[in-house]
């Protein structure tokens, strides 16, 4: 297993394959980011706001193990393959586990007319983003997403009803309607909205949607997303 230097080609390469945009994001965004490589496996450390944050991307038990056995602390485990997730658990305890599908923008353009309903959003919202997922992200965490990337909210009379933001990584998430205004095609507008902003800056629209979101999967394939494959988040206290 060797170590990589973070370059801009190894960037462009995570972005070729939909398996590693992740990766790519992490380069970009986060800091402390170091990659291993053997073959056709793949792994990513990043610090995370002091956070142990890690990818891997391997059909190697044998890489994983050896990848894993250089971390330690608590560590979470990001857009992770069944197959990684499977030989994890056979030998650690997991502190908590979300089992997700990975969906990628298919290429085509997504068409929206002029929106002026939709704007970014604001950071003083930052607590209702917060609120508004069942993990309640952190407040700071929420405000250095709306600093370094795009977001989408649909304001009415002067206040966001609608939002969805870019996580660290550049993958979609914290979608969230005002409960008194769903079923209205307000997401949609949203994330048509914020795709086509991830689209104009040569990046690719991604997101990870729980299993048993299917609103969130059928909302998904309107915006162009398609289903690639499984992947999971989970955490792990490391010796």
């Amino acid at each position: 297993m060797k170590q990589l230097q973070v370059t801009s080609a190894l960037v462009n390469f995570f972005d070729a394959d939909p398996d590693t945009l992740i990766f790519a994001g992490y380069c970009r965004n986060a800091d402390g980011v170091t990659v291993y490589n053997d073959g056709n496996s793949y792994a990513l450390v990043a610090d995370v706001n002091g956070a142990c944050e890690c990818c891997i991307k391997s059909d190697s038990a044998d890489f994983v193990r050896q990848f894993v056995s250089g971390v330690c602390g608590k560590v979470k485990f990001c857009g992770v393959s069944p197959f990684v997730t499977r030989l994890l658990s056979d030998a650690y305890l997991f502190n908590w586990k979300t089992e997700c599908y990975l969906y990628v923008w298919n290429g085509q353009p997504l068409y929206c007319a002029p929106d002026s309903a939709i704007r970014p959003l604001d950071k003083r919202y930052a607590q209702a983003v917060s609120d508004g997922t069942p993990y309640h992200a952190d407040v700071d965490d929420v405000r250095r997403c709306l600093d370094r990337h795009p977001s989408a909210a649909l304001y009415i009379d002067g206040k966001p009803v609608c939002w969805c933001l870019l996580h660290l990584e550049q993958s979609l998430g914290m979608l969230y309607t005002l409960p008194e205004h769903r079923h209205k095609g307000y997401a949609l507008r949203v994330m048509t909205a914020l795709c086509n902003k991830v689209i104009a800056s040569g990046n690719t629209p991604f997101a990870y949607i729980i299993k048993d979101n299917v609103a969130s999967q059928n909302l998904a394939l309107k915006y162009n997303l398609r289903r690639i494959g499984e992947a999971n988040y989970f955490e792990i206290d490391l010796p």
